[in-house]
Protein backbone atom coordinates (compact mmCIF):
# COMPACT_ATOMS: atom_id res chain seq x y z
CA UNK A 1 0.00 0.00 0.00
CA UNK A 2 1.36 3.11 -0.63
CA UNK A 3 2.28 6.03 1.67
CA UNK A 4 0.21 8.76 2.92
CA UNK A 5 0.58 12.47 3.34
CA UNK A 6 1.03 12.85 7.14
CA UNK A 7 -0.49 16.54 6.44
CA UNK A 8 -3.21 14.47 4.21
CA UNK A 9 -4.13 11.33 5.00
CA UNK A 10 -6.38 10.79 2.33
CA UNK A 11 -3.71 12.16 -0.19
CA UNK A 12 -1.27 9.23 -1.78
CA UNK A 13 1.65 10.74 -3.57
CA UNK A 14 2.28 10.15 -7.22
CA UNK A 15 5.76 8.72 -6.28
CA UNK A 16 4.40 6.41 -3.58
CA UNK A 17 1.55 4.90 -5.56
CA UNK A 18 4.41 4.03 -8.53
CA UNK A 19 2.88 1.35 -11.14
CA UNK A 20 -0.28 0.82 -9.28
CA UNK A 21 -0.84 4.21 -11.32
CA UNK A 22 -0.87 3.91 -15.34
CA UNK A 23 0.35 6.57 -17.03
CA UNK A 24 -3.46 7.18 -19.22
CA UNK A 25 -4.53 7.61 -16.11
CA UNK A 26 -2.45 10.21 -14.66
CA UNK A 27 -3.25 11.87 -18.18
CA UNK A 28 -6.77 11.53 -17.68
CA UNK A 29 -6.65 12.73 -13.93
CA UNK A 30 -4.35 15.55 -14.81
CA UNK A 31 -7.19 16.57 -17.62
CA UNK A 32 -10.16 16.61 -15.23
CA UNK A 33 -7.96 18.50 -12.72
CA UNK A 34 -7.37 21.28 -15.87
CA UNK A 35 -10.82 21.26 -16.54
CA UNK A 36 -12.21 22.39 -13.29
CA UNK A 37 -9.64 24.88 -13.85
CA UNK A 38 -10.77 28.24 -16.37
CA UNK A 39 -7.83 29.29 -17.33
CA UNK A 40 -6.70 25.59 -18.15
CA UNK A 41 -9.98 24.26 -19.76
CA UNK A 42 -8.86 24.15 -23.22
CA UNK A 43 -5.53 21.92 -22.29
CA UNK A 44 -7.80 19.66 -20.06
CA UNK A 45 -10.22 19.33 -23.29
CA UNK A 46 -7.31 18.70 -25.70
CA UNK A 47 -5.22 16.24 -23.09
CA UNK A 48 -8.60 14.36 -23.40
CA UNK A 49 -8.55 14.52 -27.17
CA UNK A 50 -5.32 13.14 -27.03
CA UNK A 51 -6.32 10.50 -24.95
CA UNK A 52 -8.93 9.40 -28.18
CA UNK A 53 -12.04 11.04 -25.91
CA UNK A 54 -14.57 12.25 -28.78
CA UNK A 55 -15.99 15.57 -28.52
CA UNK A 56 -19.31 13.89 -26.97
CA UNK A 57 -16.97 12.20 -24.51
CA UNK A 58 -15.15 15.97 -23.82
CA UNK A 59 -18.40 17.52 -22.87
CA UNK A 60 -19.53 14.78 -20.46
CA UNK A 61 -16.98 15.29 -18.96
CA UNK A 62 -17.55 18.63 -18.69
CA UNK A 63 -20.31 18.69 -17.58
CA UNK A 64 -19.35 15.88 -14.75
CA UNK A 65 -17.48 18.80 -12.96
CA UNK A 66 -20.41 20.88 -11.52
CA UNK A 67 -21.54 17.57 -10.35
CA UNK A 68 -18.51 16.32 -8.68
CA UNK A 69 -18.71 18.79 -6.11
CA UNK A 70 -22.07 17.59 -4.63
CA UNK A 71 -22.48 17.41 -0.84
CA UNK A 72 -24.22 14.12 -1.03
CA UNK A 73 -21.22 12.64 -2.97
CA UNK A 74 -17.92 14.55 -2.63
CA UNK A 75 -15.46 13.85 -4.98
CA UNK A 76 -12.08 16.19 -4.19
CA UNK A 77 -10.32 16.80 -7.29
CA UNK A 78 -6.95 18.17 -6.59
CA UNK A 79 -5.60 21.60 -8.34
CA UNK A 80 -3.51 20.81 -11.62
CA UNK A 81 0.12 19.55 -11.12
CA UNK A 82 -0.29 18.32 -7.30
CA UNK A 83 1.63 15.68 -6.59
CA UNK A 84 -1.27 13.79 -4.63
CA UNK A 85 -3.63 11.86 -5.75
CA UNK A 86 -6.97 12.09 -3.82
CA UNK A 87 -8.92 8.71 -2.82
CA UNK A 88 -12.06 10.38 -4.17
CA UNK A 89 -10.01 10.78 -7.49
CA UNK A 90 -9.19 7.62 -7.38
CA UNK A 91 -12.63 6.50 -6.56
CA UNK A 92 -13.57 8.46 -9.67
CA UNK A 93 -11.29 6.28 -12.16
CA UNK A 94 -12.96 3.12 -10.20
CA UNK A 95 -16.46 4.18 -10.94
CA UNK A 96 -15.79 5.08 -14.41
CA UNK A 97 -14.28 1.44 -15.27
CA UNK A 98 -17.04 -0.55 -13.25
CA UNK A 99 -19.99 1.83 -14.99
CA UNK A 100 -18.48 0.88 -18.45
CA UNK A 101 -18.07 -2.83 -17.63
CA UNK A 102 -22.07 -2.50 -17.27
CA UNK A 103 -24.69 -3.03 -19.99
CA UNK A 104 -27.58 -0.30 -20.07
CA UNK A 105 -26.02 1.54 -17.02
CA UNK A 106 -28.86 4.36 -16.10
CA UNK A 107 -29.31 5.50 -12.03
CA UNK A 108 -32.68 5.56 -10.51
CA UNK A 109 -34.65 8.71 -11.75
CA UNK A 110 -36.15 8.78 -7.84
CA UNK A 111 -32.69 8.86 -6.40
CA UNK A 112 -31.45 12.09 -5.23
CA UNK A 113 -27.55 11.20 -7.09
CA UNK A 114 -29.14 10.74 -10.09
CA UNK A 115 -28.08 13.73 -12.19
CA UNK A 116 -24.42 12.89 -10.93
CA UNK A 117 -25.02 8.83 -11.70
CA UNK A 118 -26.35 9.51 -15.19
CA UNK A 119 -23.04 11.74 -16.14
CA UNK A 120 -21.06 9.33 -14.96
CA UNK A 121 -22.33 6.88 -17.38
CA UNK A 122 -22.02 9.06 -20.15
CA UNK A 123 -18.53 9.53 -18.98
CA UNK A 124 -17.56 5.91 -18.71
CA UNK A 125 -19.02 5.23 -21.68
CA UNK A 126 -16.57 7.90 -23.51
CA UNK A 127 -13.64 5.95 -21.86
CA UNK A 128 -14.72 2.91 -22.70
CA UNK A 129 -14.67 3.96 -26.52
CA UNK A 130 -11.16 4.82 -25.99
CA UNK A 131 -8.27 2.63 -25.32
CA UNK A 132 -7.21 4.16 -22.03
CA UNK A 133 -6.94 0.95 -19.03
CA UNK A 134 -8.16 1.72 -15.54
CA UNK A 135 -7.68 -0.38 -12.97
CA UNK A 136 -9.59 -2.37 -10.83
CA UNK A 137 -9.02 -1.00 -6.97
CA UNK A 138 -11.28 -0.87 -3.52
CA UNK A 139 -13.29 2.03 -2.89
CA UNK A 140 -13.96 4.27 -0.20
CA UNK A 141 -17.23 4.90 1.31
CA UNK A 142 -17.97 7.48 -1.46
CA UNK A 143 -16.96 5.42 -4.12
CA UNK A 144 -19.35 2.67 -2.65
CA UNK A 145 -22.48 4.80 -2.51
CA UNK A 146 -22.20 6.37 -5.96
CA UNK A 147 -21.90 2.47 -6.90
CA UNK A 148 -24.47 1.42 -4.27
CA UNK A 149 -26.94 -0.82 -7.07
CA UNK A 150 -29.81 1.00 -5.21
CA UNK A 151 -28.91 3.63 -7.40
CA UNK A 152 -29.11 2.25 -10.21
CA UNK A 153 -31.14 0.51 -13.11
CA UNK A 154 -28.53 -2.14 -14.89
CA UNK A 155 -27.82 -5.10 -16.60
CA UNK A 156 -25.24 -7.50 -16.29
Amino acid sequence: MASRSPVFPTRVSYRAFGRQFSRGEQMLLAALRQLRDPALHDEGMAQLAALGVDAEGRDAFGELLPLLATPQAPIDLLRPGSPFISASELDLLVCLLRIAQWRHARPREDDELAPLRRQLAHCAAAVHTTQLTLRQRSLSPVGLRLLDPAGWLRQR
